[in-house]
């Protein structure tokens, strides 16, 4: 096979003169076979030969190994009397650009790399593959590339991006239909997203989160354009909904945790002494809350005087009574006290060994220890020393009304 075959391809108008290899590079030396070449300012054809020069490129490893073309170019007469340039040096068009050090290939290959890498990690790994390049190379051939123009969609995400995290913001303009990115404001202002939405009228709908300036310069910028929530917004709304909801019925919901207690009948506990202080400093202000609520007091004038978060004021005030603080969980082996009953009953001497192993044919996760650890817990004793205990009843409990939100964004098949 012919060395050209290898380096180039046949279509290409160059002849590879010798190729030298050594143990950790290859130099390919070139030559044109032209035999005519374009004045780069008034376009002639000229084969009026003025000289020789050689060009010096990098290329993509061979074998493993630096590789470096030399290209013996010429330079020619501009044939136009009227052009200002009277020599010229040998246009090609592929492969070797003028003012450039490097082949096509090998920048385009450094370009993917640094998109999807990034400056550093592709200096380091561009030296792993054998066509060292520094980063700011990198960054400046990033930097050169022509962004392609992409058409002004009709449903655009508007969302703010990080120059550098926590100091400097910008907008990033996505299409949502084909997700892919607009444009990159400088800036957050509500006038940079108006002007932009101004130079583009045939955006329809604009979907935001519910930044002040987003929601002015949507505004301004696209009047006739409908103004949606993201998805990650209609979410959260929703979750917040759900867990104020459960706050407010918090007291109505807890009985339905314990049908047989809810329904029996109340007994009437002895009043308070009016000396007794209340049980916690929280519900010590929930009581002052719910005081100053009746007296008419407004919600920014209540956290001004308690010095207490609005948003806690506002929750205050649709609640009756005080949630528990502390919610309790069911554990996993409370869903195994049946069948534990059943077991100690029908084989009183049974061993926990014994026990564990059944438990995880039933689906129990637990290991052997934490079995124990659980068991000790309740004050079970399994074996022959084992005092007869009566086991926990398996009752329900109630949960956090936070957790309870999280089921409504759950799928419907993920659900137990």
């Amino acid at each position: 096979m012919k060395a050209k075959n290898i380096i180039l391809s046949d279509e290409d108008a160059f002849e590879v003169v010798s190729v030298v290899r050594e143990y950790d590079y290859v130099h390919i030396y070139l030559g044109s076979k032209q035999k005519k070449s374009f004045c780069p300012k008034c376009m002639a054809a000229s084969t009026k030969l003025h000289s020789y020069y050689n060009r010096t490129f990098k290329d993509l490893p061979m074998f493993g190994n630096k590789s470096t073309i030399f290209l013996r170019s010429r330079k020619f007469y501009c044939v136009n009397d009227n052009c200002q340039s009277k020599v010229f040096t040998e246009r090609f068009s592929e492969h070797f650009f003028p003012y450039k050090r490097s082949t096509s290939r090998l920048e385009k290959a450094a370009l993917d790399l640094v998109i999807e890498a990034g400056g550093k990690p592709s200096e380091r790994i561009s030296k792993t593959l054998g066509f060292p390049i520094s980063d700011t190379t990198l960054l400046r051939l990033l930097e050169n590339k022509k962004v392609p123009l992409q058409n002004t969609p009709r449903v655009l995400g508007v969302d703010d991006w990080a120059f550098k995290k926590r100091d400097r913001y910008g907008t990033i303009l996505v299409n949502l239909e084909n997700r892919k990115i607009v444009d990159l404001l400088p800036d957050r202002e509500a006038s940079t997203l108006s002007n932009w939405l101004a130079k583009h009228p045939e955006v329809e709908i604009i979907s935001r989160d519910r930044y002040g300036k987003y929601i002015q310069g949507a505004t301004q910028g696209a009047p006739n354009a409908i103004q949606v929530t993201d998805r990650w917004h209609l979410l959260k709304n929703l979750k917040e909904a759900i867990a104020k909801i459960m706050y407010r019925e918090y007291n109505r919901l807890s009985k339905l945790s314990d049908p047989i207690k809810s329904s029996a009948p109340k007994k009437l506990k002895p009043p308070l002494p009016a000396n007794k202080p209340v049980d916690t400093k929280s519900k010590q202000r929930f009581l002052e809350v719910k005081r100053m609520q009746k007296e008419g007091f407004s919600i920014r004038a209540i956290a001004r005087n308690l010095n207490m978060h609005r948003q806690t004021v506002k929750k205050y005030f649709d609640l009756d009574e005080l949630p528990r603080r502390v919610y309790k969980e069911r554990n996993v082996i409370t869903y195994h006290f049946k069948y534990i009953k059943s077991r100690m009953e029908q084989e009183p001497d049974i061993l926990l060994t014994t026990l564990w192993k059944e438990l995880k044919q039933r689906g129990y996760t637990g290991a052997y220890s934490t079995l124990s650890e659980a068991l000790l817990f309740y004050g079970i004793r399994i074996g022959k020393k084992a005092k007869q205990k009566k086991l926990p009843e398996n009752k329900l409990y109630f949960f956090k009304p936070s957790k309870t939100a999280f089921l409504f964004l759950k799928d419907e098949n993920k659900l137990s």
